[in-house]
C-alpha cells in the first residue's frame, strides 16, 4: 500500500511488539517513532554478556513452532546464526529421571514415566487437542473461549486422571508459563501443548535479544532512554509526552501504537475505553526470578530441559541447560544452566538476596546435577514482576471479545502480551497486527487533503 509519507506514528515501548509494529509501518511507508524507556530495545526479551558468558535473562528459547518470529528472523537477515536444536527433555518422577525425545512419537507410548492406565488417558487428551488445534491460532479466539470452562484441575480430574494432572497438564503449565493448575485455564494447556508439538527450537548465536536488536537496527528513528509519560488522543492528531533531557516534550503524531504492559498503559493513556479498559485493568501478571548459573564444566546429563511435577519438585517448574540450547553462550568447556520457579515462589523471594535465591535453586536440581556450588563461577538473576498475563479460566473468553471489539480507525491502537497466548510470538504477532492497522488508516485509499 502507499500511504501517507507526512503522518508519523508513535511506537510507544520497544519491545518486540513495538518493534513488530514499527517495522510492519515502516515497511509500507510510514513514518514510526519509537519511544523505550530503557537503554535497549527487547523489553523481556533482554541478553546480558559477562565473562564470555551470554544470559538470557528474560524470554529464553524460541519455538520451533514460532512460524511468524522465524520468519521475521530470516527477513531481518539472521538467517546465517539461526540453528535447531533438538528438545530433548526429561522429567523425573519417584527420584528418577525420564528422557523423552520428541522427534520420536513412539516414546510417550514406552517411557515408564506414565503407567499403562494414565497412557490411555492421555491419547483422550491428544484427541481433545486434535479436535481444537484450529481454535488456536492468533487471529480469532471464539474457538479457544468456547471451550474456556474449566481449570486445568477441574478438567484433568473429570475428564483424565489424578496421574495425568500431576505428571503431565501441571507439568505443561508449569514449565513455561510458571502458572498453576488450579488457576490456569485448559485452553492454556491446549495452546502450550500445540506449541510444544515441533520436537525442535531455534537458537540464536547472538543471543535471544538478536531478533530486536536486527528489527530496531532497520528503523529510522528509535529513540532509547525516551519515557513517555502520556499519549492524549487529540481528535484530529495524537499528542505524546515524554522525558527528553530531564524535561518534557510535546510532539503531535497521526497515530500511536501502545505497546507497554497493561498497568502501564493505563498510567500513559487514561482515555482506554469500554471493556478495553476493564480487560485491561483485569490482567495480572506472572512472576519471574529466574536463575542463570555459569558453570566451570558441563553437566553430563543431557536433556536440554527438564520439567518438574509439582509431585516431585513443588517450587521448581523447569530447567534450561543454556550450553545445549543454543550456541556461543558460554566459553568452551564452560556450561550453563536456567532455572525457573513458580509464580508464588517468586513472588515470595522477588526481593529476596542474591545469595538465598542462588542457594535455594541450586538445592532444588541437586538431584538431577548433583551439587553445583563448587562449580559456580558466575551468575545472573532475572527479577521480573511483570512478565506475561496470567492466563486464568475465562481468561479467553475476556480476550476473544477484546479482539472483537478492537476499533482499527481508533488513532491510538493497543498492542503486547494481550491477544489469544503471551509470550515472544504472541506479542510479535499482536505487534504486526496494529502495524497493518496503522497502515489501514494511512492508506492511500484513504482521502488525503491536497
Amino acid at each position: 500500500m502507499t500511504v501517507r509519507t507526512d503522518a508519523r506514528t508513535a511506537i510507544v515501548g520497544g519491545g518486540i511488539a513495538g518493534l513488530a509494529a514499527a517495522r510492519r509501518i515502516q515497511q509500507a511507508g510510514g513514518t514510526p517513532v519509537v519511544f523505550e524507556a530503557e537503554d535497549r530495545v527487547g523489553g523481556r526479551i533482554k541478553t546480558v554478556r559477562r565473562g564470555g558468558f551470554v544470559y538470557d535473562v528474560g524470554a529464553f528459547i524460541y519455538l520451533g513452532s514460532y512460524a511468524e518470529s522465524t520468519q521475521e528472523m530470516l527477513d531481518v537477515g539472521l538467517g546465517p546464526q539461526m540453528h535447531k536444536f533438538n528438545a530433548f527433555g526429561a522429567m523425573p518422577r519417584d527420584g528418577e529421571l525420564n528422557f523423552l525425545d520428541l522427534s520420536k512419537p513412539l516414546s510417550l507410548v514406552r517411557t515408564p514415566y506414565l503407567s499403562g492406565r494414565a497412557k490411555l488417558k492421555l491419547a483422550k487428551l491428544l484427541f481433545f487437542l486434535a479436535r481444537h488445534w484450529k481454535d488456536l491460532n492468533y487471529a480469532d479466539a471464539s474457538g479457544v473461549a468456547a471451550i474456556d470452562t474449566d481449570t486445568v484441575t477441574s478438567y484433568s480430574r473429570r475428564e483424565l486422571s489424578e496421574e495425568i494432572l500431576d505428571y503431565v497438564a501441571a507439568v505443561v503449565v508449569r514449565g513455561p508459563w510458571l502458572s498453576d493448575p488450579s488457576y490456569a485455564s485448559v485452553g492454556q494447556l491446549l495452546w502450550t501443548m500445540k506449541n510444544f508439538f515441533k520436537p525442535y527450537f531455534y537458537g540464536l548465536d547472538d543471543g535471544m535479544d538478536a531478533l530486536p536488536r536486527a528489527i530496531a537496527a532497520r528503523l529510522n528513528d528509535v529513540r532509547l532512554a525516551t519515557p513517555v509519560t502520556n499519549v492524549a488522543d487529540a481528535g484530529d492528531r495524537v499528542e505524546v509526552t515524554f522525558l527528553q533531557d530531564g524535561r518534557e516534550v510535546t510532539e503531535e503524531f497521526a497515530n500511536a501504537v501502545v505497546t507497554t504492559t497493561t498497568g502501564r498503559a493505563l498510567e500513559i493513556y487514561p482515555q482506554i475505553s469500554g471493556f478495553a479498559r476493564e480487560y485491561y485493568e483485569n490482567t495480572d501478571y506472572i512472576c519471574s526470578v529466574n536463575c542463570h548459573i555459569a558453570l566451570s564444566g558441563r553437566p553430563s546429563n543431557p536433556a536440554t530441559y527438564i520439567m518438574c511435577s509439582p509431585r516431585e519438585q513443588p517450587d521448581l517448574c523447569g530447567v534450561i541447560v543454556d550450553h545445549l540450547k543454543a550456541n556461543n553462550r558460554c566459553p568452551d568447556g564452560m556450561g550453563m544452566i536456567t532455572m525457573f520457579c513458580r509464580h508464588e515462589w517468586c513472588l515470595d523471594n522477588l526481593d529476596s538476596p542474591d545469595e538465598k535465591v542462588i542457594d535455594a535453586v541450586l538445592g532444588f536440581v541437586k538431584p538431577y546435577y548433583g551439587d553445583l556450588s563448587s562449580k559456580v563461577v558466575d551468575y545472573e538473576i532475572g527479577r521480573w514482576r511483570d512478565v506475561v498475563p496470567i492466563m486464568r479460566k475465562g481468561r479467553f473468553h475476556a480476550v476473544d471479545r477484546f479482539m472483537r471489539e478492537i476499533d482499527p480507525a481508533a488513532r491510538v491502537q493497543l498492542a503486547g502480551d494481550i491477544g489469544p497466548i503471551p509470550g515472544v510470538n504472541g506479542a510479535l504477532v499482536s505487534g504486526q497486527a496494529a502495524g497493518d492497522r496503522i497502515v489501514g488508516q494511512l492508506s492511500a485509499a484513504r482521502k488525503v487533503p491536497a
